[in-house]
């Protein structure tokens, strides 16, 4: 009688942890519709124009995220990211400055996942920067820019770990570029730049977030 009565007990505690498996799986998911998730990011962005001259720029950005569905989520990010270049156009260092504000849809492959890998795609704009240090000139122009990409987040309770790989495509709005400051010195002749028409670009990101 005891034996029979350890074997139903067994038997019922192994058909139930798997339920009970999947139901903890399904509340944790579950749990994340609704959320929003913030944090920081490390981010490396690699320009290329039509010339095929590249520059590689890099910073820190801000991310904030909103969990729609178990798949579907969205984000909106802002950057700051900086290069020092040498210019083959103008004497001394050439600096700049970019400020891309993107905001994108998230799909999750893996939703129930603590390791969830996610598809991206987006529209935003970015703030350009070009300072001619040795010339005393300026270039500000902006640009209009789609993304897509793939990524990964790794979850440990309200902490998040993010890593994600990004191709960007921008393109200059002509009306926006701005000149200043031209101050050429004795026996320079130089005429400014115009800004390229498209760039293409490859971003990465490497953050942490906190979700609520």
């Amino acid at each position: 009688m005891t034996t029979r009565c350890s074997l139903l007990a067994l038997t019922a505690l192994l058909t139930s942890t798997p339920a009970l498996a999947l139901e903890g799986i399904r509340s944790e998911s579950e749990s994340l519709e609704g959320r929003f998730e913030l944090g920081p990011r490390l981010t490396h962005l690699r320009l290329r124009n039509a010339a095929d001259d590249t520059l590689d720029l890099g910073g820190l950005g801000l991310y904030l995220r909103y969990r729609i569905s178990r798949r579907f989520g969205v984000e909106g990010t802002l950057d700051a990211l900086v290069a020092d270049e040498l210019s083959s156009t103008a004497p001394g260092d050439v600096q700049r400055v970019t400020s891309p504000l993107t905001l994108s849809a998230l799909f999750y492959l893996f939703p129930d996942s603590r390791l969830q890998v996610y598809l991206l795609g987006g529209v935003g704009t970015a703030a350009h920067r070009v300072e001619y240090q040795a010339l005393g000139q300026q270039v500000e122009y902006e640009t209009v820019l789609v993304q897509v990409g793939v990524g990964a987040q790794l979850r440990l309770e309200d902490i998040r770990f993010d890593f994600s790989l990004r191709s960007l495509g921008m393109r200059t709005d002509a009306d926006s570029v701005k000149t200043t400051g031209v101050a050429l010195p004795a026996g320079v002749s130089y005429q400014p730049r115009t800004p390229d028409d498209q760039l293409q670009g490859a971003m990465m990101t490497l953050g942490v977030n906190w979700g609520w």
